[in-house]
Order: structure tokens, then C-alpha cells, then sequence
């Protein structure tokens, strides 16, 4: 473990406790203001700023390097680029990681079940398009995920094309 020269005290209480120190030592008060601000800001300026204003400030581009690793064909639907033989595999994968991240929050049911139907529409576009597992489940229970959503009363014709597709494939 290493020694803190500062026992942990941040900037602001360091260059307080400072002048403290410097304002009853000198017995001048008055004379000493300027020397105890130059020292409160010489403490302040050798702090950082606040984690939050630094990522307040980074927010549009963390999310325009978000939209463009979910987007990169540029402009294209996500249930284009799902049921796209010529999609990108990095882009499938990024698709499907989004889609087990939303499907993992608590949500309504039916926000999870879109979540869990572009999932697998991911996987099934990776086995199909690009013969490329891109997930640890056995080829038996991605069998059986694709079995139960084909036909769901609300599921896309394009995306039960696919899921046959990918069916097949595990069989």
C-alpha cells in the first residue's frame, strides 16, 4: 500500500486546511488574504473536475460512436440488417449483444419479448447468412428458442422465414 502524502484529504480540504494553517501562523490576517487564495487556488487548480461534468460533456460522442456501432450499413433498419444476407457479421454480433442487454432490463413483457425476438433473429442471421455460432447456447436449445417464437401471433414473416432458416440448420 502506498503512502498519501494528502491522507486523503481532496483539493478543497487540503487547500482549507491550508489556510487555516497559514492565516493562524502568520498572526498578519489581512496581509496573508492574498497568499492563502493563491494557495486555495493553486489546490483548486491541481483538482480535477467532477466525473459527471466530464461525462456530461462526452455524452454525444459516446452516442454517436453508439449509433454507429449499432448502424453501420448506414441508415438501415434493424430488421433490414437482421434478415440481410449480405449484412455484416461485426454488426450482427454488435446486434445481438444490444439485444440481450435490453432483454435483461426490467421492462414490460412485451419490450422483453422484441428484445429476445431480435436476439435471436441476430444469431439466426449470423447461422444462416455467414455459418458463424455467435452465441454458447447448444445448437439443441437454439432449436428450441427458434421453434417457439416461429408463428408468434406478432412476429414479422420476414423474421419467421429467418428462424426456419436458422431451424433447420440446428436440426
Amino acid at each position: 500500500m502506498s503512502k498519501d502524502s494528502t491522507l486523503g484529504l481532496n483539493p478543497e480540504s487540503l487547500a482549507r486546511l491550508l489556510g487555516i494553517a497559514l492565516y493562524s501562523d502568520s498572526g498578519e490576517g489581512k496581509d496573508d488574504s492574498a497568499h492563502t487564495t493563491a494557495q486555495l487556488l493553486k489546490a483548486r487548480l491541481a483538482g480535477t473536475l467532477p466525473l459527471d461534468t466530464t461525462v456530461v460533456e462526452e455524452l454525444p460522442a459516446i452516442l454517436g460512436q453508439l449509433r454507429k456501432d449499432l448502424m453501420p450499413l448506414g441508415g438501415r433498419t434493424l430488421g433490414e440488417v437482421v434478415t440481410d444476407s449480405k449484412s455484416d457479421l461485426g454488426a450482427i454480433k454488435k446486434i445481438r449483444r444490444y439485444a440481450k442487454k435490453m432483454a435483461s432490463r426490467k421492462r414490460t413483457e412485451a419490450d422483453r419479448a422484441v428484445a429476445v425476438a431480435i436476439y435471436y433473429a441476430a444469431i439466426a442471421n449470423a447461422l444462416v447468412f455467414h455459418d458463424v455460432k455467435v452465441t454458447t447456447h447448444s445448437y439443441e436449445s437454439l432449436e428450441a428458442s427458434f421453434a417457439k417464437l416461429i408463428n408468434k401471433p406478432w412476429m414479422s414473416a420476414e423474421l419467421n422465414r429467418l428462424y426456419i432458416r436458422a431451424l433447420k440448420l440446428c436440426q
